[in-house]
């Protein structure tokens, strides 16, 4: 098992991007390009403790690329973190932390974090997991600047 961490500072407070990062719409917007969850796009509800399902993950929208299975294992308001355990293709497990902290009143640190298992392809899916990640943090820091301003 390999762990990948990435950090971005988004430019918007902790409180707004927690509630962000709740909603199914925010990892469809994060993910555009990359891949899609079409089993997600009807789901409109924030994410929830127990939440967990399966469904085809698709590349780049079209190439159906294996069955993804997730679980919602916390949702920690408190420490503003999110946890889940994933698996399916050649992921054994797929351990995601998503975390959002303040830096100030109007910025924020989010992290990904992803424990990751894919037997001897592990190495490669690290390397494209952070490559994935990257990507993901650039499009969260320019979702970030739309988000609503404490007080607003």
């Amino acid at each position: 098992m390999q762990t990948v961490t990435l950090d971005t500072d988004l430019d918007a407070d902790a409180d707004a991007v927690w509630a962000a990062m709740l909603l199914p719409s925010t990892f469809e917007h994060v993910c555009r390009g990359l891949f899609s969850v079409p089993a997600m796009g009807s789901r409109t509800e924030s994410m929830q403790e127990g939440d967990s399902g399966t469904g085809w993950l698709f590349a780049f929208h079209v190439i159906p690329a294996y069955r993804h299975s997730i679980e919602v294992v916390e949702v920690d308001p408190q420490s503003r973190t999110i946890r889940t355990h994933e698996h399916g293709g050649v992921l054994r497990v797929w351990n995601h932390t998503l975390q959002v902290e303040p830096l100030s009143d109007v910025r924020s640190r989010y992290r990904d974090t992803i424990e990751i298992d894919a037997g001897r392809l592990t190495r490669i899916v690290c390397v494209v997991a952070t490559g994935i990640f990257r990507y993901r943090q650039r499009r969260w820091r320019g979702f970030a600047r739309t988000l609503p301003l404490r007080g607003d």
